[in-house]
């Protein structure tokens, strides 16, 4: 057992993983929506375009970052993502800002932030196969993710407070351009060894952990899976096979599609209900980052036993009803209150939500699994984007906030009471063979 329970490399792909999310947190929220909003004084559907692109980028390079991963190994897919994400942000420094370059770097921003996805979602499960070790590596990341949320929106605020908003992909730059040091670490550090055994497999065998709680109703206990290749497809087919896999995907899906309407209408709430300036964007932001870090730290402490789906549907409820304070009133106080326990239930539901998936997926296909999550979530993410302005000018910016916020609140609870009768039938049918097969015998 490595020392403090942490695989050797943990603490460098923490640090990696931060300096580029940190970028992300930065500048996205105030680059790009904040400039479309305050300084172009943009219409709802550019700014659902802009919202809608971004999400669609961040799908396409989901694919291509973990096919590169899967295929090419850690140091192709670290040298792309260093150079896509320095390259993006400084080329929108040498435009002047208009709806088409904010459009434009929205695209490109996108596309670098896919890139570095990997190094949440993959790069664990290079530093070790234990499920305990897992946990407490998704969490400290989650950990460092999270502070980056609260730290990163700030730092947005004060560099758009002094200089044009636009400047703020500078900061992101540089600290792409810095995180080389930690990726070189890190990839020194990723085994030889673990790498063949991550990509050489064919016909590799998989078993397959109850990590559901209760079973898995379409694959009896003890079963495995003999994959012969891992295509894409191969990965998909993992994802739809697997009831946990799926459940997590479709039930995720699901809530994700009620987030699609905050995307392109937040920032008009905060200035058209909350009446509050650009900088808020930024500090109301870094108040959802102070909940995440302290739901992040509190996963740490997770019983072995909660790491399971119901558990993770239970706090996207939470998350739903959070988000109904954040939006309900016309308060600064309950907005602030509302991004904080927000934040604290999402902070708990990223390490959980990947700690599930490496569990269950193949390895070798880790990369295009959650690539495939992560294009069913920004995805669905992306649905009601053409929807939600034309709702807004109907019934008004908060009250389509606030019913996707119900949106998001009732689809897991919904889940939950699917997933308990599910599992209800098959132990009934289950009891009811085993009965027969006694009495025939």
């Amino acid at each position: 057992m490595p020392r403090n329970g942490f695989p050797p490399g943990t603490f460098v792909l923490i640090v990696t993983r931060l300096m580029f999310y940190l970028g992300v947190q930065a500048a996205y929220f105030i680059g790009i929506v904040g400039v479309l909003t305050y300084e172009l004084k943009a219409s709802t559907m550019a700014l659902a375009a802009a919202v809608g692109i971004f999400n669609l980028c961040i799908i396409v390079a989901n694919a291509c970052s973990g096919t590169l991963l899967d295929v090419k190994g850690p140091r192709v897919h670290t040298a792309a993502t260093v150079v896509i994400v320095v390259a993006s942000c400084l080329a929108y420094q040498l435009v002047d800002v208009s709806v088409a370059s904010v459009l434009a770097m929205s695209a490109a921003f996108g596309f670098s932030c896919g890139m570095g996805y990997p190094y949440l979602t993959a790069y664990p499960a290079y530093l070790t196969h234990r499920s305990g070790e897992l946990q407490q590596v998704n969490a400290l990341l989650s950990v460092a993710s999270n502070a980056a949320v609260a730290v990163g929106p700030a730092i947005g605020g004060v560099i758009a407070s002094v200089f044009p908003a636009q400047r703020v992909f500078v900061f992101s730059a540089v600290l792409g351009a810095v995180a080389i040091i930690p990726t070189a670490i890190l990839l020194k550090r990723i085994d030889a060894v673990g790498v063949r055994r991550l990509h050489g497999l064919e016909g590799e065998v998989v078993e397959r952990a109850d990590t559901a709680g209760q079973g898995d109703a379409d694959e009896t206990a003890g079963s495995v899976l003999t994959l012969e290749k891992g295509t894409f497809g191969d990965s998909v087919r993992i994802v739809m096979k697997s009831s946990v896999l799926s459940l997590l995907f479709w039930g995720g899906v699901l809530a994700y599609a009620g987030y699609g309407a905050f995307d392109p209408l937040e920032s008009l709430y905060y200035r058209d209900v909350l009446h509050v300036g650009i900088a808020w964007m930024g500090w109301l932001s870094s108040a959802a980052g102070v909940g995440s870090f302290v739901g992040a730290m509190l996963s740490l402490r997770v019983p072995s036993s909660w790491v399971n789906v119901r558990t993770l549907l239970l706090l996207i409820a939470l998350q739903g009803a959070a988000c109904l304070l954040y939006v309900g009133t016309p308060f600064v106080a309950c907005a602030l209150a509302g991004q904080i326990l927000l934040g604290c239930a999402f902070g708990m539901i990223t390490p959980l939500q990947n700690t599930l998936v490496q569990m269950r997926a193949p390895k070798h296909l880790l990369g295009r699994v959650n690539s495939v999550m992560s294009a069913g979530f920004n995805g669905a993410g992306a649905i009601p984007l053409l929807a939600a302005p034309v709702l807004a000018d109907m019934f008004g910016v908060q009250t389509v906030l606030v019913g996707a916020s119900a949106f998001v609140l009732i689809v897991p609870i919904v889940c939950v009471a699917a997933f308990v009768h599910h599992f209800e039938i098959l132990f009934i049918v289950k009891n009811f063979s085993l009965a027969k097969h006694l009495a025939l015998g």
